[in-house]
C-alpha cells in the first residue's frame, strides 16, 4: 500500500542531498548525474545534503535532538565524501 498524504512537489536536490546521506556522495552524484542532473544541481544537492548533516549534529549536541550521534556521525561522513566536483572548477 502506498501512502502519499506526505507527497509534495518540491525541490529534486532535497531527494539527491537524502541519497548522499543515506548511501554517499559519490553515489548520489553517480545516480544524479544518470538522472539528467547537471553539474549545478549535483553541487547544489551535495551543499543541501552537507548543510543538513552538521545542523542535525549541532541540534544533537545542544540537546534539541536525540538521533543517536553514531547515526549523525555516519550520515556526516558519508555527505562529505570527496567527490569529483569538490576539485579544481573547470576551465
Amino acid at each position: 500500500m502506498l501512502d502519499w498524504t506526505d507527497a509534495v512537489t518540491g525541490d529534486p536536490a532535497e531527494d539527491v542531498a537524502g541519497l548522499a546521506i543515506s548511501v554517499g556522495a559519490v553515489a548520489a552524484v553517480r545516480i544524479a548525474e544518470a538522472a539528467g542532473f547537471d553539474r549545478g544541481g549535483c553541487a547544489r544537492a551535495l551543499q543541501l545534503a552537507r548543510c543538513d548533516t552538521l545542523t542535525l549534529l549541532s541540534d544533537r549536541l545542544r540537546g534539541i535532538d536525540d538521533s543517536p550521534l553514531p547515526l549523525l556521525r555516519a550520515q556526516l561522513r558519508r555527505a562529505w565524501e570527496p567527490t569529483p566536483l569538490d576539485g579544481p572548477a573547470e576551465a
